[in-house]
């Protein structure tokens, strides 16, 4: 299966003029209250046990309402339309979960869900084969290549990158990841995390979001990733 690279849609003509298009809430929503959009970012590997109080995110006043909304909150969470998660579920997702969440733009609330993920597939990479760079995540510069023979070769690495030169985003990364034969290939949309940024989507799921005319993600091959 081929897999591309979800982008994040920068058009204007899309998204408006405001990137993300959500940051901030409507007057009366408090997202540090109990239960509300600050309490599920304790979760990493779990999902919380309860239906999370999204109902106050707003849309920027220069931006444009689309399927797929870029916003500033929890980096392991989409907000998209019912339409978008509609054609998700009809497919095969690392593990997940959909909250209602009210977008509000101009004082009318907009239906929307918060599609949450827990995915790590790095269990799943053959290191010997992949290749790394050491790479600052902030500046986008690149400063050589690393080898790496497991998991625990390349997280110790990387402690080491952190402690050398004491920047936080300063790292590990790959350049290209071979994922090995038990990695689940029927899967359409999924995160490797670890030494990865990018969130992966097969080439029939990104088809049928084009085909159906949802607005807000762009894709690029993923032409650094090979599944064996």
């Amino acid at each position: 299966m081929n897999y591309f690279i979800i982008h994040k849609s920068s058009n204007p003509d899309i998204i408006g003029s405001d990137y993300p298009q959500a940051y901030k809430f409507i007057k009366g929503y408090n997202p540090d209250s109990e239960n509300a959009l600050f309490s599920i970012y304790k979760y990493k590997t779990t999902f919380p046990d309860y239906i999370p109080n999204l109902d106050g995110i707003m849309l920027s006043g220069s931006a444009k309402l689309s399927d797929f909304v870029s916003h500033g909150f929890l980096s392991t969470s989409f907000i998209v339309s019912e339409k978008a998660k509609s054609i998700l579920e009809k497919y095969k997702l690392c593990a997940h979960r959909f909250y209602p969440l009210g977008l509000y733009k101009r004082g009318k609330k907009h239906d929307y869900y918060l599609l949450m993920i827990i995915s790590d597939y790095s269990d799943f990479v053959d290191y010997k084969k992949s290749t790394f760079i050491e790479f600052n995540i902030s500046s986008g510069k690149k400063y050589g290549a690393v080898s790496s023979i497991s998991k625990e070769d390349l997280l110790q690495k990387k402690e080491i990158v952190k402690e050398k030169t004491g920047k936080i985003s300063q790292t590990i990364w790959g350049d290209n990841i071979v994922m090995n034969e038990s990695f689940d290939k029927e899967l359409d949309f999924f995160e490797i995390t670890i030494i990865d940024g990018s969130t992966y989507i097969s080439e029939r799921l990104k088809n049928d979001i084009e085909c159906n005319g949802l607005t807000g993600w762009d894709f690029i091959p993923a032409s650094n990733l090979t599944i064996l």
